[in-house]
């Protein structure tokens, strides 16, 4: 008989990240990344294919996304009010990785990384800090002014880079805490979906506690 509870409900998922010898340089090319700074794919536990490459690094300042995303049929578009019904990629972290906590703390954040921007400048990429009950910003603040982000886009799909600055985490702290909650959600036009450490199955867009580990390693 299959189980009703999603496979990946059995598992705590962690992953070491090693410290970043030099910063990654924000152009929409990924070239600067790491076989190692590959998030671990686990769409296979799920019995789903991956179709996007997720990358992680940090420093003592900074945390960095990556993205490749393949086999796109439909244009790359994004919705810039409801990010998650188009192309996107939702990255949630938590500074303190409290698993105790089943709600949002000052240590919590919700980000959206879009390839494309809103209408005045469709061609630059475009990140938001999502306000969520308990998190520190008092407001979603769109086309976020102090994460730095690109992207390229191509015929069959795109890549994108992003930073996040400790003024946008400023509880980030990888000396005093070395390791921090995270997880993500890639969002598709082709109707495709890939996630990292839990799927829609869980509460994640409000519950920390179901996200997945990164060791910032140094």
């Amino acid at each position: 008989m299959r189980s009703v509870m999603p496979s990946l409900y059995f598992f705590d998922f962690n992953f070491p990240s090693p410290k970043l010898k030099k910063p990654i340089k924000i152009d929409g090319n990924l070239r600067e990344w790491k076989a190692h700074n590959i998030v671990p794919d686990l769409m296979h536990l799920e019995g789903r294919s991956s179709f996007a490459h997720v990358y992680f690094g940090w420093d003592k300042d900074n945390l960095y996304i990556g993205l490749d995303v393949t086999g796109k049929r439909m244009p790359v578009e994004v919705d810039t009010r409801r990010f998650w019904r188009k192309d996107s990629i939702e990255v949630w972290i938590d500074v303190r990785n409290d698993k105790t906590q089943r709600r949002y703390t000052e240590h919590c954040h919700h980000f959206f990384f879009m390839p494309k921007g809103r209408s005045g400048k469709p061609k630059l990429a475009t990140a938001c800090d999502w306000k969520e009950q308990g998190s520190a910003i008092p407001d979603t603040i769109f086309d976020h002014p102090e994460i730095e982000i690109a992207s390229v886009i191509e015929h069959r799909g795109y890549s994108l880079e992003a930073r996040i600055p400790t003024s946008v985490i400023p509880t980030y702290d990888p000396i005093n805490h070395p390791a921090i909650g995270f997880n993500y959600h890639i969002n598709d036009t082709d109707r495709r979906a890939q996630w990292w450490s839990c799927g829609q199955d869980f509460p994640r867009e409000r519950d920390p506690s179901t996200w997945g580990t990164i060791e910032l390693v140094k």
